[in-house]
């Protein structure tokens, strides 16, 4: 038994349609990650499973009790759901102390060592609790808001867009605490964002929405190297698509034969992603391998420090029957490289492919259809 469940859940605003018939499945202690393109729906499902929103149609069952059936819901402050918002949504004129134990009794018994706890639990010292929020840093407001979500015990944890404000370097750092302070505790997590790194790197069940309706479910490298169809491919990272001849596991295309994850036969469009390639630089011209091996000619580079792209155009000279045929030389495609190998525009180079390139059936190219897994 799931320990949140979402059974056709259905939203509309007058006649634009929010949400289409939403299944999804939490386990007990997981983290769900809820991603997709700016009005595909996720601000109101995460609204929905707080009780800010009823929903038109659906159910809304967390640990066994019904929230919502249809447009009878329980209020939000029945529900034992925390919520982190984008900015914290701290109270500017209350002290830390008194943020993080806005939602305990003041005849708790205990409540000002709980309130220590909680500071303590997400990594703050105690010396800020007498201030005010415009006095701390950005992942430090961040992590009071946290400590006031976990105040009173809930069973569900909300965060929507939680780390967004927050500059790169402290954005990651705050993500990892917050990820390994929810581990800790036990508590299921679903946070809502439009950052796929971030979606990939904090949650084991990651989810992509477009207009209205989830399109795939699974954990993250599933997403990421197999994903349904163009769409969430590209929505979770670069990708280089190729038009391929499949036979017995194998694609006859523009970069030579090349394994595939799927053993069907036919047209069928082949996905990799640019951290598949490796680029060697080569002194004289040789004929193109069998196991993935093509000859490119670098056209540019771009220097990023860390993150280094080249742009490549394949000289490969062959030519493919059916889906594939196309003039080779060509094709460009842009793929990342190291900086300590980083080669001179002009350079002749070897490309060679690591791992198995994934298949788009051909009727999955043109179409977006929803797509549900448990």
């Amino acid at each position: 038994m799931s320990f949140l469940e979402l059974r056709a859940v259905e939203k509309r605003y007058g006649a634009t349609l929010a949400l289409g018939g939403i299944d999804l499945d939490l386990a007990a202690g997981s983290r769900t990650a809820i991603v997709g393109p700016s009005g595909s729906g996720k601000t109101t499902l995460l609204r929905i499973i707080a009780g800010f929103e009823a929903p038109d149609a659906g159910r809304v069952v967390l640990d066994g009790t019904m929230l919502a059936d249809g447009p009878r819901s329980t209020p939000p402050h029945r529900r034992d759901i925390g919520i982190v918002a984008q900015d914290g949504a701290l109270f500017p004129h209350l002290s830390v102390a008194e943020n993080i134990g806005y939602g305990l009794s003041r005849r708790y018994v205990g409540r000002d060592a709980r309130i220590r706890d909680l500071l303590a639990m997400t990594g703050l010292d105690a010396s800020i609790l007498r201030r005010r929020p415009d006095q701390l840093s950005g992942g430090q407001q961040q992590r009071v808001a946290l400590a006031r979500a976990l105040a009173r015990s809930p069973r569900l944890i909300l965060l929507d867009e939680p780390f967004s404000a927050l500059d790169t370097g402290l954005r990651a750092h705050t993500r990892q605490a917050v990820s390994e302070l929810l581990t800790a505790a036990g508590i299921t997590t679903i946070l809502v964002t439009h950052d796929q790194a971030e979606a990939l790197s904090f949650a084991d069940q990651v989810a992509v929405m477009r207009l209205g309706r989830l399109l795939q479910i699974g954990t993250p490298r599933q997403l990421y190297l197999q994903p349904v169809d163009p769409m969430v491919a590209e929505f979770l990272g670069e990708t280089i698509r190729i038009p391929a001849l499949i036979r017995h596991g194998i694609a006859d295309c523009a970069l030579g034969r090349i394994a595939v994850d799927d053993d069907r036969s036919g047209e069928a469009e082949i996905m990799l992603r640019p951290e598949q390639f490796a680029i060697q630089p080569v002194t004289e011209p040789a004929a193109p391998g069998d196991n993935g091996d093509a000859l490119a000619e670098v056209i540019s580079v771009d220097f990023g420090g860390a993150t280094c792209t080249a742009l490549v155009r394949l000289r490969t000279g062959r030519e493919r029957t059916g889906a594939a045929s196309r003039t080779d030389h060509a094709m460009l495609l842009r793929l990342r490289v190291s900086p300590i190998a980083l080669p001179d525009v002009g350079t002749l180079v070897r490309l060679t492919v690591a791992g198995r390139a994934h298949v788009f059936p051909k009727d999955e190219q043109s179409e977006r259809r929803p797509y549900r897994s448990v």
